[in-house]
């Protein structure tokens, strides 16, 4: 229309603008639809939780008791572990993940859980932790359910380290001790030093008081790792469960905390995708799809070169 001479190019630049000033709002109103729609979510889940009922297993213990729960008069458990005819999935509508799977983990024993991605390794983690519950069999611990323990000493005897590190907008003393002011700096101490990172800690102009960034964006792949595996001993467990929790550590300090954990006597379930963790743990479990395809130790299976054990060695 310019170019024919119909209008002129302050009219075209003028018609721009218009359209400019009044499609702005509309998009403004648009996109303050789509955050009320999110923020009624939020809200909705917000409601569910401060609704929501209190789990029994924190009723146990009455406020006025002043008595340390403890099981078979211990205060934590010896560290045995079974998982007996175990089976799980995420959907009921779909076949299980896990099926009639049995293990049983001795106090101070070392067991690995190898297998290609997808195999179910993480899942039986969260079973053996806890985090999800099976659709049958059982989980004992020290011999008993863990609806039969109570909930102070499960505490206090298992931990777990994720393969993603959960850190806080906190100090690197309250990320460790999850703000229990009541841990010793001894012991504090002793967890970073078998964790092999207390001379980081140390190196940094505020120490302990380091402020960490939401997320440890401030910290290395490692170094989050690290600070998670002394979180998990600060409590000195007597069952440490380890999902790829050394997966972003080099091979020597692989080996430094390996020995350090070691040397702690826990009883280990390791989850692993670097097989040089796992040559000397007392039993490998290989898995394929949810079900177990092998068992042994690292000589065992390696000698069988038919077998998936084999083929993971060969491929890593």
């Amino acid at each position: 229309l310019v170019m024919a001479g119909e209008m002129t190019l302050g009219t075209l630049v003028g018609f721009y603008i218009l359209a400019e000033m009044f499609l702005a709002p509309v998009g403004r109103f648009l996109d303050f639809a789509d955050k009320r729609q999110a923020l009624e979510t939020d809200l909705q889940r917000l409601q569910d939780i401060s609704r929501a009922a209190e789990d029994p297993v924190f009723s146990r213990r009455s406020p006025e008791s002043r008595s340390i729960p403890t099981f078979n008069g211990r205060l934590q458990l010896a560290g045995r572990l079974e998982l007996r005819d175990v089976t799980f999935g995420y959907n009921k509508s779909r076949p299980p993940l896990i099926n009639d799977f049995n293990l049983v983990i001795k106090p101070g024993q070392r067991v690995a859980v190898v297998g290609p991605s997808g195999s179910g390794k993480s899942t039986l983690a969260r079973l053996a932790s806890g985090i999800c519950q099976p659709w049958s069999g059982d989980i004992l611990l020290d011999g008993h359910p863990r609806d039969e323990i109570p909930e102070e000493v499960l505490r206090r005897s298992i931990s777990m380290v994720d393969q993603d590190a959960v850190l806080f907008s906190a100090s690197v003393r309250d990320n460790i001790t999850l703000w229990n002011p009541a841990v010793p700096d001894d012991v504090i101490i002793a967890a970073t030093r078998d964790a092999c990172i207390h001379e980081e800690i140390l190196l940094r102009p505020q120490g302990y008081a380091t402020r960490v960034e939401e997320g440890g964006t401030n910290f290395s792949g490692g170094q989050r790792q690290r600070l998670e595996i002394a979180r998990a001993l600060v409590g000195n467990p007597t069952v440490l469960i380890l999902d790829e929790a050394t997966s972003a550590l080099d091979a020597a300090t692989e080996e430094y905390v390996d020995d350090a954990l070691r040397r702690r006597g826990v009883t280990c379930l390791i989850v692993a995708h670097r097989l040089s963790t796992v040559r000397d743990c007392d039993e490998i479990i290989v898995l394929e799809a949810g079900v177990e395809v092998q068992r042994g130790t690292h000589d065992e299976l390696v000698a069988n070169r038919e077998g998936t054990y084999y083929k993971l060695v060969r491929s890593g």
